[in-house]
C-alpha cells in the first residue's frame, strides 16, 4: 500500500475538538502548599500553549507541552485528555490510547475524549474495546463520528444504521452523507456509495473519492487507516512516559503532613459509626456481688431518602444522666426525579438573564468570543451551531459567526459565539459551559473575515 498516498485522502473522515480546559481533582486542602498552587499555574500555562500548538498543527510541540503540564497537574483529567488527542494527532496511538484512558479514569466523558479513546483503540488493533467504549457513551458522541467509528472497527451493519438515521434528519450535512457512503464502501456496497456520494461532488471528484475509498478499503493496517482519516502520520510509539503514569499520584486531597507530628483532621465526614454511643457498660450498685443493670440501647432507624441519623437513647431509669448526641445527618437528602432538569433550565434562564448580549457587527468584528471548536468545512460549522443550541439553552441568545483560518496548508472553520461585552462576560459564559460538558476557551476578535454570521434568538421558558 502507497502510504503517501494514502495520506493525501481527502474525505469526510472525523471532527477532532481540542480540549480546552482542565478539570482538577486536587481538592481545596491541597492548596495549603504555596508551591502547589505553582505547580497549578505553570501546568495552566503549559496546557494553553498546548493547545495553541494543535491548532497551528505543530503537534510535536503540543506533546511537550501536554506532558509538562500533566506532570504540573498529574490527577487532573482534562489535561491527560489534551495530552491523549496531542499523541493521537501526532500519530502516536499507544500513548494516546493510555493517557486518554487515564482521562476517563478521573472523570473525562466528554464527546471529544470518547470518541479520541475510540481512534486510538482501533488503530492499536483493540476492536472490542473501542465498540464495548461507543456504546457506553453513545449518548456523547456525534452520530457522524460514532458511525464512522463503528464502521472502522468492523461493525458495519450498526455503523450504516447510525449513518443512515443520522443522514435523514433534517440539518444533516454533507459530512454525515460522505461518512455514510465511506461505510458503504467499507461494506462492500459500492453502487450505493457512488449514489451517496454524488450527492455533494462533481461527476469527476466521485471517480476520484471511489479511487482512494478502494485503496483505504485495500489497507489491511488500522494505524494507518485512522491517519489517514484524522490526517497525521502513524509512528513507533514506546507508549507514554512512565513517569507521567497515573499510578504513580495517589488520590489524596489531603496535604502534607506536618513537620511537627501534627495530625490533621479528616477531609472526609465522619461515618455514622463514629457518632454512635459507646456498647452498655455496668453499673456500680454498691458491691462486687452487686447485681449488673445495663441498658439496652434500641438499633437505628433508617429514614426513607436520608441518612441514617445518629441513635437517640432512652432515658434509662438510673439516676445517673444520659447525654443524648444531637447531630445532624452528613449527606443532603437525594434530589428528587425531575429536578436535575428544572435546576438545568433555571440556570440556563439566569445565564441569559445575567450576561446580557451586545451587538455584533459582522463586518467589523471585535471584542471577546468564545470558540467552540474548528472544523474542516463552513457547513460542517454551521450544522455544529445548531446542534449545540438545542444541547446548550443560553447560547441561543447570542449571535455566533465562522471565519476560516489556514494550518499548514489546511483550512478549518472556526465557530465562535459573539456578543460578549467583556472578557470576564467570555469567561463567565465558556465556565457555565464547560460545566455542561462543552469545550471551550475565550479569544478575542478582530480583523477576522467573516463568513457566516447567525443572529441570536430569544430564550423561551416554557408556560406553566
Amino acid at each position: 500500500m502507497n502510504r503517501k498516498m494514502l495520506m493525501k485522502l481527502a474525505m469526510s473522515g472525523f471532527v477532532l475538538g481540542i480540549t480546552a480546559t482542565g478539570c482538577s481533582g486536587m481538592g481545596p486542602l491541597a492548596t495549603a502548599s504555596s508551591n502547589v498552587g505553582a505547580k497549578a499555574e505553570a501546568a495552566a500555562k503549559a496546557a494553553d500553549k498546548a493547545r495553541a500548538a494543535l491548532e497551528k498543527g505543530k503537534t510535536g510541540k503540543a506533546v511537550g507541552l501536554a506532558e509538562a503540564a500533566v506532570a504540573g497537574s498529574p490527577r487532573d483529567a482534562g489535561y491527560r485528555a489534551l495530552l491523549g488527542q496531542a499523541y493521537l494527532n501526532d500519530g502516536r496511538f499507544a500513548s494516546a490510547e493510555a493517557a486518554l484512558g487515564e482521562a476517563m479514569e478521573l472523570g473525562a466523558k466528554d464527546g471529544n475524549t470518547v470518541i479520541a479513546l475510540t481512534l486510538a483503540h482501533i488503530a492499536r488493533g483493540n476492536s472490542a474495546d473501542a465498540l464495548a467504549l461507543l456504546k457506553a457513551n453513545s449518548d456523547v458522541v456525534p452520530a457522524s463520528d460514532a458511525g464512522l467509528a463503528l464502521a472502522l472497527a468492523g461493525d458495519s451493519e450498526s455503523a450504516i444504521y447510525v449513518l443512515t438515521a443520522a443522514a435523514r434528519a433534517p440539518d444533516a450535512g454533507a459530512r454525515t452523507r460522505q461518512n455514510l457512503a465511506l461505510a458503504l464502501a467499507l461494506s462492500g456496497r459500492w453502487a450505493q456509495a457512488r449514489i451517496l456520494a454524488s450527492q455533494d461532488l462533481s461527476p469527476a471528484k466521485v471517480e476520484t473519492r471511489m479511487t482512494e475509498w478502494a485503496k483505504l478499503a485495500e489497507a489491511g493496517d488500522q494505524q494507518l487507516r485512522v491517519a489517514s482519516l484524522i490526517g497525521t502520520k502513524a509512528q513507533t510509539d514506546a507508549g507514554m512516559p512512565v513517569r507521567l503514569a497515573l499510578a504513580n499520584f495517589a488520590d489524596t486531597q489531603m496535604a502534607a503532613a506536618p513537620a511537627d507530628g501534627t495530625v490533621l483532621a479528616s477531609a472526609d465526614p465522619a461515618s455514622v459509626d463514629s457518632y454512635a454511643p459507646p456498647p452498655p457498660v455496668a453499673i456500680d450498685a454498691g458491691g462486687a456481688d452487686a447485681p449488673i443493670r445495663t441498658v439496652e440501647l434500641p438499633m437505628p432507624q433508617r429514614v426513607a431518602g436520608a441518612a441514617v441519623p445518629v441513635t437517640e437513647l432512652p432515658s434509662p431509669s438510673a439516676t445517673a444522666p444520659v447525654i443524648v448526641a444531637d447531630a445532624a445527618p452528613y449527606r443532603h437528602a437525594p434530589r428528587v426525579a425531575g429536578d436535575s432538569a428544572s435546576v438545568s433550565q433555571a440556570a440556563a434562564a439566569e445565564a441569559a438573564v445575567r450576561l446580557a448580549p451586545q451587538a455584533f457587527d459582522a463586518k467589523n468584528p471585535s471584542g471577546w468570543a468564545v470558540q467552540l471548536g474548528a472544523y474542516d468545512s463552513l457547513g460542517i460549522a454551521k450544522e455544529k451551531w445548531g446542534v449545540l443550541k438545542k444541547r446548550n439553552g443560553q447560547l441561543a441568545a447570542f449571535p455566533a459567526s465562522s471565519h476560516s483560518a489556514t494550518v499548514k496548508g489546511r483550512t478549518y472553520y472556526r465557530l465562535t459565539v459573539n456578543g460578549l461585552k467583556s472578557r470576564a462576560d467570555a469567561s463567565r459564559l465558556c465556565g457555565e459551559l464547560k460545566a455542561q460538558g462543552q469545550r471551550c476557551f475565550i479569544r478575542q476578535m478582530g480583523g477576522e473575515s467573516i463568513q457566516w454570521a447567525a443572529k441570536a434568538s430569544p430564550v423561551r421558558m416554557a408556560s406553566r
